[in-house]
């Protein structure tokens, strides 16, 4: 197994938190109308924000196994909950 430089290991570390983290904006729907009415946003933009969060869930979901192959699951699942 390759080791990461310590650089590596932040950004990955980084990416990891970011995605989980992405989880918490499913609640992006209470907040659509004062954004829409502030910024303009047409229903089509909106729900391409809307659908971000999603598609770096299952797009992490994709990367999951190979992180875990390439650094062990130990340290995917150390690096996930930093």
């Amino acid at each position: 197994m390759k080791s990461l430089s310590n650089t590596g290991f932040a950004l990955f570390g980084a990416a990891l938190i970011a995605i989980s983290y992405g989880l918490a904006r499913f609640a992006f729907g209470l907040f659509v109308p004062p954004i829409r009415a502030e910024l303009g946003l047409t229903p089509d933009v909106i729900g391409i924000i809307g659908a971000l969060p999603l598609i770096s869930f299952l797009l992490a979901t994709l990367v999951a196994p190979l992180s875990a192959d390439r650094l062990g699951a130990r340290n995917t699942a150390v690096s996930a909950q930093s």
